[in-house]
């Protein structure tokens, strides 16, 4: 399905979800006029972006600035994907977290609501559930969250819900797999670190977590856009992760069967890392279909092949 005479925007457009998401529309041929804004200036090797989307320089905690593009432009959607997307960033700097994270949410969603016909997709997080008991975990599950990230970006959801007539939550969990990542994040760290033949650094290591390809994530995401525009969903949150358990050091598993020869470090866990989360995929499944979610290790196998042809710190 293509989306037809469309104005859609996507916050955060030169992030690791937002920059794959943008590309891949662009090679699908979506027909919607693309836009973009990032608080970056766009890499000059993105030619790509470039060429098919207007870009602007925006800084959404800048709330006259925020509210002033979205109102010139009046946009049919937008996939808000702007935040201060790690756990550690977040801890590190709480201001930054609530300025971006909820207050620049907060200013979007209220100039977005102006057009009843606008409809948002929020990208939120699994860390919206801190520690559970009950797995895998629904989208009812009491949300617990255990740090500021997950704080804020459930008052983020909350925000998306008082304004939005129509939006999709969707809630990501521990995405990875290409070179637009961060690479300080565990799973490129990781592969990175075991290739270069480094030390590996655990933080805890009785982690279990519901790692998420991004080629899945991406195409999830497309799906609630052709949903949203048919009406097909109007108000929905959704889990985006494969519902696989998956112990951390399943990765430290996987890459000395690929040979990789690196040493272990194990350090206390900390305070403010979920120590489990594994998703329900039941829900996702009725609502944008059975997508065939890939595994950790074919992932990572994909992953390898990426930093074999391209450095993982481009972009």
């Amino acid at each position: 399905m293509r989306i037809e005479s469309k104005k859609i925007l996507v916050t955060g457009a030169l992030g690791f979800i937002g920059r794959t998401l943008l590309e891949t529309l662009i090679e699908e041929n979506y027909s919607a006029e693309l836009y973009g804004i990032d608080i970056r200036s766009i890499p000059s090797e993105a030619e790509k972006l470039k060429s098919h989307i207007k870009f602007d320089n925006i800084d959404i905690r800048n709330e006259c600035e925020i509210k002033r593009y979205l109102r010139t432009h009046n946009f049919d959607g937008i996939i808000h994907l702007a935040a201060v997307s790690r756990v550690v960033d977040a801890e590190n700097d709480k201001h930054n977290c609530i300025e971006t994270n909820y207050k620049g949410t907060k200013y979007i969603a209220e100039a977005a609501a102006e057009n009843p016909d606008c409809w948002m997709i929020f990208g939120s997080s699994r860390e919206v559930y801190g520690e559970q008991i009950k797995f895998p975990v629904s989208e009812n599950a009491e949300l617990l969250p255990l740090n500021i990230y997950g704080f804020y970006k459930l008052e983020g959801e909350r925000v998306v819900r008082k304004y939005m007539r129509r939006y999709c939550i969707l809630r990501f969990s521990n995405v990875y797999g290409n070179f637009y990542d961060i690479p300080d994040r565990v799973v490129p760290k990781f592969v990175h670190t075991a290739m270069a033949g480094g030390e590996l650094v655990l933080e805890g290591g009785g982690q279990v977590i519901d790692f998420t390809y991004i080629d899945d994530t991406v195409h999830s995401i497309i799906q609630c856009i052709n949903k949203l525009e048919t009406r097909e969903i109007n108000q929905e949150t959704i889990h985006i992760s494969p519902g696989i358990e998956n112990k951390i050091t399943d990765i430290i598993d996987i890459l000395y069967g690929k040979g990789f020869k690196f040493t272990v470090r194990q350090n206390e866990a900390r305070k403010y890392d979920v120590q489990k989360f594994v998703g329900d995929s039941s829900h996702r499944k009725d609502v944008l279909g059975d997508l065939s979610f890939i595994n950790l290790r074919e992932g990572i196998e994909q992953l390898i092949s990426v930093y074999n042809t391209k450095s993982p710190l481009l972009g």
